[in-house]
């Protein structure tokens, strides 16, 4: 199981920078870790609508009805970090004070949430977190921005290797079968 300084760990590891115990700890590498760990893990989650921080709810409807435009609004949860879309497809926007207007009723929508659990992370996303991270204290920490340019490449690696891999979890094998590639 993973951990917030497991990963803060594996990014220092990639600087070669000293590892820390805990993000309390009283080092310039624990510091920068916890300035940056939560902002890099919800800009990750945010990036990509990732399996494992899919959520489907029904929005709780709120009293007042919007100012123009659409004839209902919903509150979205405390969680969410961004609408992908609703069930019914219907067109949605999503206003200040994370509200939700819409004309549906009811709003049921498919979200990407929060998750602060790594141990809900699979392998490769946690892969993509550390190494996002690393591009993110290269500077700060290690005061050298080709090192921040090798991590960042390093990071694009891994962000496309986990987003395909998620893509394709629930996926058939192409191969499996397959009438046409039986035949031959």
């Amino acid at each position: 199981m993973g951990s917030d300084v497991a990963i803060c760990n594996r990014a220092l590891r990639y600087l070669g920078a000293p590892e820390i115990l805990s993000l309390d700890q009283h080092s310039r590498e624990a510091d920068l870790c916890a300035r940056h760990y939560v902002e890099t893990r919800d800009e990750l989650l945010e990036s990509h609508h990732w399996n494992f921080a899919t959520r489907y709810a029904r929005l709780a409807p709120m009293e007042s009805a919007p100012p123009f435009g659409y004839a209902r609004s919903y509150r979205l949860p405390g969680d969410c970090l961004r609408v992908r879309h609703l069930r019914a497809g219907d067109p949605f926007e999503v206003v200040e004070d994370r509200v939700l207007y819409t004309d549906a009723t009811p709003a049921e929508a498919v979200l990407t949430v929060r998750v602060t659990d790594p141990g809900r992370f699979p392998a490769l996303f946690t892969e993509m977190l550390a190494r996002r991270l690393a591009s993110s204290l290269a500077v700060p920490l290690m005061g050298n921005a080709r090192l921040e340019q090798t991590m960042l490449q390093r990071f694009a690696a891994a962000f496309d290797l986990a987003r395909m891999a998620d893509a394709a979890e629930g996926a058939a094998d192409p191969d499996e079968g397959n009438p046409w590639l039986e035949v031959r």
